[in-house]
């Protein structure tokens, strides 16, 4: 694909979002008209006032038409106002009599400046009565901020979330994650109080926005009185909402079901159910459809995830399927997905403060993928062109079973108990194609592989924390113990056919490999924090971890007479055995001389002691002692940070048996590996700049690693790659990040733009057939966005982003690597027509990498059309239809060492689906977006 047609289709997109930022500077200029002016106390004229709310009301109208705050200076600018409309101001501030006021703009006078505008004090704390009609939108008291939620209009199927994106100053993120002022949300409480369980999300996501009085924003003390020392640019903030009437028991939830052509369906149910402090969910799905049944937040909030807890969390780009504690909840992975899964989460407060929880979920996920791989190398004037079609059928079924018990002893003490258990049986089966030719297109050799496995994966886990705060500000201790036991059985029938060409030859391979990998880890550490002054805090850190690892492999040829797998491979069996302990100690003094700067020096001592055994090679120890210095410095929103490590070899890599089940691809052990000692620097800056709604971070860091563990590659001259891992000196790596964003809001239209940056340069040493050589790679990927609502009658949000990577390459044997891709993503909502909104979403993706057969631009174009009924919209009667360009695959290029790999795997493809939804109790969220279009 030429040139000229990535600057075309690059061109189309500037301009689309070029349109789309002069709409919404056009919508948030219809009005010409503004009035400025000072607030002041009329008790003392030099002492402006700060954080008062100016309200803008027609005469004879209720209905607020817009808002300022005072700044540093007293002074407020309001715009957009209408020419020959009589308005009347409505001046509130905290300890202040209601100052109010008639003006009216003319077309000769489309500017007014009021002046200095006196506020009298009131002469007691009382709250002076206001007419709830002017109730103003925002008020400033000392501590707290207070929004009116009736002055920020939303949609009757609005949550509390949909409300809080509309308050200024708060900005929620795609994972759900609130901010006020750049300043993280930690809590958010309903009257004052944790709601289900203290999950956040729980309240914003579900609770419907028109049952919510007023918003209030405050600091969180808690957390300040655990860290003295976090500034007030960083300090985390409390969201509680009061509720016009109090919750005490209910439900919410939603269902859905759904039928496709071509046998597509989808369905799926999530209810919850509360009483006072006790809570229960319920959540079961299925779908033939690749998507997970329910979204992350549903099944980590609603589902009660997040309150039972879990250690890890995958989340895969595209459908947006994910892992919680490796649990597929439905479609992860490439391929065509059938999924299906249910289970139960119960969480109570009993006496004496403690909180318990248990959960069960089951969830099955089945898998046909067709991949084709194109694998490029070079080798001089010559090259390596290896070529793959691969079958794969998968069935995985995953049963977790845990709990939760957390004991408030006190206020300042805390006891957490979690224990978990992963029971994941697994059947697979594969049929692989491969060919590889040189530079000439001259066939070396041709493959055919089969594998079908059994495996059964189970992990027991067990987490204990303490944590105690004590009554001297800034004295913490924490305390954790971490247990884990996994056992991975595996049996893989593997048969291929291997045809050579550079010699002539035919062989086979018809073996059974039996591997078992059990793993026993017993981690404990603890954190001591001892305020010295006022200014010097003395930090305690020690961390000790027991590990018994082994890896049973046994190799079986089948037997011609009985045509069983009998026949013992002793070169192709081994056990390996690595045991031992590894600790860590660290003390840190941190300084800080002014709020604004600290300095934390620190030094690290570690201690290793390994033992690797194996059944018939010598056993060997690997014993070490290390000593990292360590520092941390923070100057304003600057933040730096040096440490360093040394990690231990994986006892996969020193397994000294191959894997031989590609046979054109095998991969050794070294038993001779050392372990990696890497250095870290990070600097940082993160910044939210109140007065212009501006919030920007920047991210620097870097790691140098010696004895890094890389793959040596050896290829025969008929094709045959073998991998050996080895230890090399001088890999470092250093990256960058950046994100702009500014949202303006205002008389139901908000506008977000938003821009960032990563960037990279990577030195990596590769070797190939003994010649080592470094390779350099730069790769950089801009990208901007914009979004648009208007009163919620209309959203647009439009994103686009490149990246571009070169490799080069220190010796001239390995041919330089340079290639671009593009993604744009494009999405409309409209709801202007009463109970109908339509959504549609445009994506595309364009690879510079061209290769016969392989697409270089995947074009995905996703559309629906939903009809709401019932009392509040609680039901909703969706048609949709999935790539309505029928693109059917998915692409994916990487270059790695001397080789640049092109990965195109199947996709579902076109299909059309009707699916109806109910709401119950009406705790729906907003209808349209991309979070709900195939999602819910």
């Amino acid at each position: 694909m030429s040139q000229t047609y990535y600057c075309s289709k690059l061109k189309n997109i500037g301009c689309l979002i070029c349109l789309l930022t002069c709409l919404s500077f056009a919508a948030f200029a219809q009005k010409t008209g503004s009035v400025t002016g000072i607030l002041a106390d009329s008790a003392n004229h030099k002492h402006t006032l700060t954080y008062a709310t100016v309200s803008v009301y027609k005469v004879g109208d209720t209905v607020l038409h817009g808002y300022k705050l005072s700044d540093e200076k007293g002074s407020f600018k309001i715009s957009n106002l209408e020419i020959g409309v009589k308005y009347r101001l409505v001046i509130t501030a905290w300890q202040f009599k209601v100052l109010r006021q008639e003006i009216m703009l003319t077309p000769t006078s489309p500017t007014a400046n009021l002046g200095t505008l006196f506020l009298s004090g009131r002469a007691n704390d009382l709250e002076e009565v206001v007419v709830r009609s002017e109730r103003p939108p925002i008020i400033v008291r000392k501590d707290t901020i207070e929004f009116n939620a009736e002055s920020f209009k939303t949609l009757p199927t609005a949550v509390v979330e949909d409300l809080l994106k509309k308050l200024p100053g708060i900005v929620i993120g795609e994972n759900g994650q609130m901010e006020y002022n750049g300043k993280p949300v930690s809590k958010l409480l309903v009257d004052g109080k944790e709601f289900f369980g203290g999950d956040a999300q729980i309240a914003s996501k579900n609770l419907p926005s028109n049952i919510v009085d007023k918003v209030q924003v405050m600091d969180d003390v808690e957390l300040k009185r655990q860290n003295p020392d976090l500034i007030a640019a960083n300090m985390p903030q409390v969201i509680n909402l009061k509720l016009k009437k109090a919750i005490k028991q209910g439900a919410f939830g939603k269902l859905y079901g759904g039928k496709g052509d071509k046998k597509y369906y989808e369905g799926g149910a999530i209810l919850n159910v509360f009483r006072d402090t006790t809570q229960v969910s319920l959540i079961g799905y299925s779908n033939n459809v690749n998507k997970p049944g329910f979204s992350i937040g549903d099944v980590s909030r609603i589902g009660g995830f997040s309150r039972a807890g879990f250690n890890s969390i995958t989340v895969y780009s595209g459908n947006n399927a994910f892992l919680l504690d490796g649990i597929s909840f439905g479609a992860t992975g490439s391929g065509v997905h059938r999924s299906s899964g249910g289970g139960a989460n119960f969480n109570t407060l009993i006496k004496g403060g403690i909180t318990v929880n248990g959960k069960y979920f089951v969830g099955l996920d089945n898998n046909f993928e067709k991949q084709l791989v194109n694998d490029n190398q070079t080798l001089g004037e010559n090259r390596l062109i290896t070529s793959s079609n691969t079958n794969n059928n998968s069935r995985k079924i995953t049963h977790n079973i845990g709990g939760k018990m957390v004991w408030k002893i006190d206020s300042l003490t805390t006891v957490t108990v979690q224990p978990n258990v992963v029971l994941s049986p697994s059947r697979f089966t594969g049929l692989q194609n491969k060919a590889s030719t040189d530079h000439t297109n001259t066939l070396l050799n041709e493959s055919m592989v089969s594998n079908s496995k059994s495996g059964d994966a189970n992990e027991y886990t067990l987490n204990v924390y303490l944590f105690k705060n004590f009554r001297k500000r800034g004295r913490v201790l924490n305390l954790s113990m971490y247990e884990t036991r996994t056992t991975n059985l595996e049996d893989n029938f593997n048969y291929s056919v291997n045809m050579f060409y550079n010699p002539a030859s035919v062989n086979s391979i018809d073996q059974l490999r039996n591997n078992a990998i059990r793993n026993n880890d017993l981690f404990g550490s603890g954190n001591y924090t001892e305020p010295l002054s006022k200014k010097l805090n003395l930090t305690l850190t020690f961390n000790s971890n027991f590990i018994n690892k082994e890896s049973a492999l046994s190799t079986f040829f089948r037997n011609p007479d009985d045509l069983e797998y009998d026949i013992v491979v002793p070169t192709l069996s081994q056990t390996v055995t690595q045991s031992g302990t590894k600790s860590n100690a660290r003390a840190q003094l941190r300084w800080a001389p002014t709020t604004d700067l600290s300095i934390q020096p620190g030094i690290s001592y570690g201690n290793v002691n390994f033992k690797n055994s194996f059944s018939s090679y010598p056993s060997f120890k690997q014993s070490f002692n290390f000593v990292y210095p360590a520092l941390t410095i923070r100057y304003h929103a600057l933040n730096f940070s040096y440490s360093a490590n040394k990690t231990e070899t994986d006892v996969q890599y020193i397994q000294p048996v191959a894997n031989n089940t590609d046979p054109l691809f095998v991969q050794n052990g070294n038993i001779y590996l050392q372990p990696t000692s890497t250095q870290f620097y990070n600097l940082s800056a993160n910044k939210f700049l109140v007065k212009s709604a501006i919030n920007y971070n920047i991210n620097l860091s870097s790691n140098i690693k010696n004895n890094a563990v890389i793959m040596s590659r050896v290829i025969s001259t008929n094709g045959v790659q073998t991998n050996t891992p080895i230890n090399v000196d001088g890999v470092w790596a250093i990256n960058s990040s950046g994100t702009l964003s500014k949202t303006i809001k205002g008389m139901g239209k908000q506008f977000t733009i938003n821009g960032g940056y990563n960037t990279g340069y990577n030195d990596n040493v590769l070797q190939v057939n003994g010649l080592t050589s470094h390779s350099k790679t730069f790769g950089i990927g801009p990208r901007v966005g914009v979004r648009i609502n208007l009163n919620d009658k209309l959203e647009l949000n439009q994103n686009y982003n490149m990246q571009f990577s070169n490799t080069s390459y220190e010796d001239d044997y390995f041919a330089d690597r340079r290639y671009t891709t593009q993604f744009s993503s494009s999405e409309i909502v409209l709801r202007s027509i009463k109970k109908l909104v339509f959504e549609t979403t445009y994506n595309l993706s364009m690879n510079s990498q061209k290769i016969a057969g392989y697409n270089n631009s995947i074009k995905m174009w996703n559309a629906g059309i939903t009809y709401l009924f019932l009392k509040n919209d609680r039901a909703q009667l969706k048609f949709s239809v999935n790539d309505i360009l029928n693109s059917n695959i998915a692409r994916y290029v990487s270059v790695s060492g001397n080789s640049i790999r092109d990965t195109q795997s199947n996709n579902i493809g076109r299909y059309g689906m009707l699916t109806m939804t109910y709401n119950i109790q009406n705790f729906g969220g907003k209808v349209g977006g991309k979070e709900s279009i195939f999602g819910f």
